[in-house]
């Protein structure tokens, strides 16, 4: 066989792999594939040139008078449908079913169709000072309140410890709910990766295709469970063909920027995240906005220590701040030990979770209600 014929032989080999996954994706893209319904669909354009999407839930119970819009935020390598991923558990949609005003914003970070310039703007501090400040901006000027409560998934959290006091002004956040939000920075499932790759050049750090490989290997994630798979969620606490569902809908890249800041984060700074040179752990406590923790028992991205840190140190400046950690794990009487991606669709989410968390937005800011 000459050279030409053996180049000619891999390059249809190539051709002939790339087809059948492209016929995989388009097969199981189209049969796990769901789209939820909104009432408003917004794109935005926020200050440094980046874009985020903001959408209203449907309603579908009487609105709660009284009580302001619910804006929902997404986590790490994934869009809007981390909150709202399955119309039968679905924390939006317990949310609008209990009559809130529910909003979700897909971060910068979540989109699926980055340019090359718009996946060089999506860094944490750049989410920080525009992406949350524009969502809450846009949510008050269209519903007409005075302040919004807040629902922020991992790192939709993180964002918030950043944020609170500093792009955003406490006036404007009536209550937080966070879930599975660390405030201290490990590789997953404890990971060892060299320290190197926190010191490289931005430019070298290469976007995690996530969404490529999540719908690829969708069909076969329910019988073949790699340590991978147990790092991101417990399954054995999700229904089966939910997992499917969920990884074709709502995961996303990651791009290279923000894989940066994680990687700094938990070498360069021991694990602690920083802001713009400070501290956000010091920040938290002097805020005063009343709060209720998730931390997954057998979470092992956001282990209930990371976030149970953010907990402690929050408002403890501030006398009687209402705040409350809950570990759902079976010992404290939740109906399973909750893994990190469960928390949004653990089987009985909508009972250890969803309805806990409702019950805590829905109170008044009364003084008298116990810490």
């Amino acid at each position: 066989m000459s050279s030409w014929e053996a180049v000619a032989g891999v390059a249809i080999a190539a051709a002939a792999v790339a087809l059948a996954a492209w016929v995989h994706l388009w097969f199981w893209r189209g049969r796990l594939g769901t789209s939820m319904p909104y009432a408003e669909e917004l794109t935005l354009h926020t200050a440094d040139g980046a874009r985020i999407e903001l959408r209203r839930a449907l309603p579908e119970g009487d609105a709660v008078p009284g009580l302001p819009p619910v804006l929902l935020v997404h986590g790490l390598g994934a869009n809007h449908r981390n909150v709202d991923a399955l119309p039968e558990r679905s924390f939006a949609r317990h949310l609008t079913r209990a009559g809130r005003d529910v909003w979700l914003v897909t971060l910068r970070s979540g989109l699926f169709d980055l340019s090359r310039r718009e996946r060089r703007l999506v860094r944490f501090e750049h989410m920080v000072e525009h992406d949350l400040p524009l969502a809450i901006e846009t949510i008050l000027e269209r519903t007409g309140a005075a302040r919004v409560d807040y629902i922020g998934f991992s790192m939709g959290g993180m964002l918030l410890y950043a944020a609170l006091g500093n792009t955003i002004g406490e006036d404007v956040v009536r209550r937080v709910v966070i879930v599975g939000s660390p405030i201290l920075i490990s590789p997953p499932g404890g990971i060892r990766l060299p320290h190197w790759l926190g010191h490289l050049p931005v430019w070298l750090v290469p976007t995690l295709r996530l969404r490529f490989l999540a719908a690829l290997s969708a069909p076969t994630a329910e019988w073949l469970r790699t340590p991978l798979h147990r790092v991101m969620v417990n399954p054995d606490n999700i229904e089966r063909g939910d997992s499917r569902r969920a990884m074709v809908n709502l995961v996303a890249d990651i791009p290279g920027p923000l894989n940066l800041d994680f990687a700094r984060w938990a070498f360069e700074h021991a694990g602690a995240l920083v802001v713009d040179g400070q501290g956000v752990l010091e920040r938290l406590e002097s805020v005063a906005t009343p709060a209720l923790f998730f931390a997954g028992a057998a979470d092992r991205v956001a282990p209930p220590r990371s976030v149970e840190e953010a907990y402690e140190h929050w408002g403890v400046r501030s006398p009687g701040i209402v705040k409350q950690f809950v570990l759902l794990g079976r010992e404290a009487g939740a109906a399973a030990d909750y893994g990190h991606g469960d928390l949004a669709i653990g089987r009985n989410a909508s009972v250890d979770l969803f309805e806990r968390a409702e019950q805590f937005l829905a109170r008044s800011d009364a003084p008298s209600e116990p810490a």
